[in-house]
């Protein structure tokens, strides 16, 4: 599986999702562009109305979550960065680090999940999410999550974890990740859900931002919510493009060896590794450096077609900004508490 321009088409023509970054943006977000939103994201279900609640200054959040299975590599951080850029966009956001997860998903004995969820806290503050302005957490010690989450798995069954599972299930599989969707993975799932669906019941609109080969949590939260009587259109999902993994691999995972850059690496590891990535993928969604550096703060629609005009002019310039790059993520990955 790649994911490329002909894997985000198949996944919005399959499930009608409206077109972001492939097609034309007719609606901005709390002061972002669709130009720039388009740097960031590829695909939704119900932003558009988010975005109007926003607009007309209704309770919203919006919410993402990540695993806590090792050191972040390029795909965490760069989603985490995504976070802070809606929330200095004066949205009010939440980040859930998902030790549960990895207890229940990942058989992590829970001293040590308690360990990288501390190291994960700090990273994210250093990264420069307030924590004043917005809600960093874990699932632990939340019992009101908990108890929605037992409330919601009456309205769940079997196939409907089934049905959810990641598009990237099978690569998992085939590394030895997992073997089969187990008891504590559909616990981990169904905990991930209540983590959208508690906001709901708080009389918000949602707005879930997850990785577009993670499109289908927001689905089954949706399902769920909508056989429980909960406002489930009030539930939206942004989905955010892949960063492309190295060796060839789809994307940049904690779980898969070798498929990317993460934290626990030195500063001259991680040149070498991406000095030598040919990146010669045709099309720009194909470009781990390019996709990394549009998740950044600072970068804004125009400064991606700046990139996107570089990196096919094949010159100096572009040379010029692959070095920027790596350097930058070099400092970002430093904030990481060793």
């Amino acid at each position: 599986m790649k994911f490329d321009s002909a894997y985000y088409s198949n996944v919005i023509d399959e499930h009608r999702y409206e077109r972001l970054g492939l097609g034309a943006i007719d609606f901005d977000l709390a002061g972002m562009s669709r130009d720039d939103i388009r740097t960031k994201w590829i695909c939704h279900t119900g932003a558009r109305e988010f975005a109007d609640a926003v607009a007309a200054g209704q309770p919203a959040i919006v919410t993402t979550g990540v695993g806590l299975g090792g050191p972040p590599h390029a795909g965490t951080v760069y989603q985490l960065l995504r976070a802070i850029k809606l929330q200095q966009q004066g949205l009010d956001v939440q980040i859930v680090l998902g030790d549960l997860d990895s207890y229940n998903a990942r058989r992590t004995p829970l001293d040590a999940v308690r360990r990288i969820a501390d190291q994960y806290d700090e990273f994210v503050r250093r990264l420069g999410f307030d924590t004043q302005q917005g809600t960093l957490r874990r699932q632990e010690g939340h019992a009101n999550v908990l108890a929605t989450a037992f409330l919601l798995s009456r309205h769940l069954d079997d196939d409907d974890f089934q049905w959810a599972e990641e598009d990237l299930s099978g690569l998992y599989q085939s590394h030895g990740v997992f073997d089969r969707l187990t008891y504590g993975m559909k616990q981990a799932t169904l905990l991930m859900t209540a983590d959208f669906i508690q906001l709901l019941t708080e009389g918000r609109h949602v707005l879930v931002s997850l990785g577009v080969d993670e499109h289908k949590y927001v689905a089954l939260a949706r399902r769920g919510a909508e056989r429980w009587g909960l406002p489930a259109d009030r539930l939206a999902g942004i989905y955010t493009k892949m960063i492309p993994g190295l060796s060839d691999l789809p994307k940049m995972s904690k779980s898969i060896p070798g498929s990317g850059i993460d934290a626990s690496m030195t500063a001259d590891t991680i040149r070498s590794l991406l000095a030598s990535d040919p990146d010669t993928a045709p099309e720009d969604d194909g470009s781990a450096l390019l996709q990394m550096y549009a998740c950044l703060p600072e970068v804004d629609g125009r400064a991606y077609d700046r990139a996107v005009a570089a990196r096919r002019g094949g010159g100096d310039k572009w040379q010029v900004l692959r070095q920027e790059i790596t350097e930058r993520t070099i400092n970002i990955f430093s904030l990481w508490p060793r």
